[in-house]
């Protein structure tokens, strides 16, 4: 079954550089972004098993190859995690998903806003390894 929110947000991101991180290892580009749950639609929501609550965030992470100008999604070994304002360590399990035109990995985590969580995602493609490091704030809504 083909779901079009995620793949639609990838591409919205990528168009927009609104990834909160982005890095590169020769063709390879790891993506990757956090956001509240409350943010997502009702229909991605569902599709996606994802529970929109105030206390919950989503982490999407993408792992792209570039040739001739064309970005593609291709599958990794990802690893994320955070850590909250009390250097409190969150682990952030991932599931793969792959709609036949992207692979992406989603990841739901908890968070007590307002708070602004220091997030590390790790990938490795056929022993390339990839790093992200960001920051997110979530406001009390």
């Amino acid at each position: 079954m083909k779901h079009p929110w995620p793949y639609g947000l990838v591409m919205l991101c990528l168009a927009f550089s609104v990834w909160a991180q982005k890095s590169s290892v020769g063709n390879l580009e790891l993506h990757a972004e956090a956001m509240p749950t409350t943010t997502l639609t009702a229909e991605a929501a569902q599709s996606y098993r994802v529970e929109p609550s105030a206390d919950r965030g989503l982490l999407l992470v993408t792992v792209m190859k570039r040739e001739r100008g064309n970005a593609t999604g291709i599958p990794a070994q990802v690893y994320a995690g955070a850590m909250n304002q009390s250097n409190v360590t969150i682990s952030i399990p991932l599931r793969e998903v792959n709609d036949g035109r992207m692979v992406y990995y989603l990841g739901e985590f908890r968070l007590t806003p307002p708070d602004e969580l220091r997030f590390l995602v790790n990938a490795n493609v056929l022993g390339t390894p990839l790093k992200a490091e960001f920051s997110r704030k979530f406001p009390k809504d």
